[in-house]
């Protein structure tokens, strides 16, 4: 994880590249949103794993707004995904709100990887479905008939009523899943709130080999 924007994508292709000189069988998976898309860091990530040919996947959440700023106004390009052909891999859109077929892109770019043929940027396109944080007020940007659309576009609710519809679960299993989740994450939540702040003997820990 990293807090700076985008500085994980640099971070991701650095893995890769360790992968490829260790000759390990492994693929770096990065997300990012496409705002990020648009900072140096990623273009710089995605060139060198480009030219190198790194078992990386670069994994686009295009959510059409870089916090207030829509997605006319940050892409000449049509799409995330048209910038792959600049930096020699495939570029491929999925609708993100559906699991399947963002598994079934995911799974290919990974087989692409183990095959030593390289990287590849997938877009996955979804719905901000609330404003950007605690002070954003999306309204100030986004019509009253956009925010009401999202209803039918929360990829969580879609995928549900896929399920029940396939009969491969029922809302009462899936009732129990979403309790367990729930459970799991507000335990995880109140673990993250009481633990210490680091040490600040730890600032370097894992920045550089061995002891200092």
């Amino acid at each position: 994880g990293s807090s700076p924007v985008t500085t994980q994508v640099p971070h991701a292709v650095g893995v890769a590249l360790a992968a490829k000189l260790k000759k390990e069988e492994l693929v770096t998976f990065v997300s990012f949103g496409e705002g990020s898309s648009n900072q140096g860091d990623f273009h710089e990530g995605a060139n060198f794993a480009g030219v190198h040919k790194l078992p990386v996947i670069l994994f686009c959440e295009n959510n059409k707004y870089a916090i207030s700023v829509p997605l006319s106004k940050q892409l000449a390009c049509e799409r995330v995904s048209d910038r792959a052909k600049g930096y020699g891999m495939p570029g491929v859109t999925v609708d993100g709100t559906d699991p399947i077929a963002v598994y079934v892109a995911v799974k290919e770019a990974r087989e692409r990887a183990l095959r030593g043929e390289g990287p590849t940027l997938i877009e996955a396109e979804v719905e901000r479905l609330v404003p950007h944080s605690s002070d954003d007020d999306d309204k100030a940007y986004r019509s009253a008939e956009e925010l009401a659309e999202l209803k039918h576009r929360d990829g969580n609710q879609l995928f549900r009523a896929r399920l029940i519809e396939d009969g491969i679960a029922t809302a009462e299993e899936l009732a129990s899943i979403e309790s367990a989740v729930d459970a799991e994450v507000n335990e995880a939540t109140t673990y993250a709130d009481k633990a210490p702040y680091a040490s600040p003997e730890s600032t370097l820990d894992h920045v550089y080999e061995g002891e200092m």
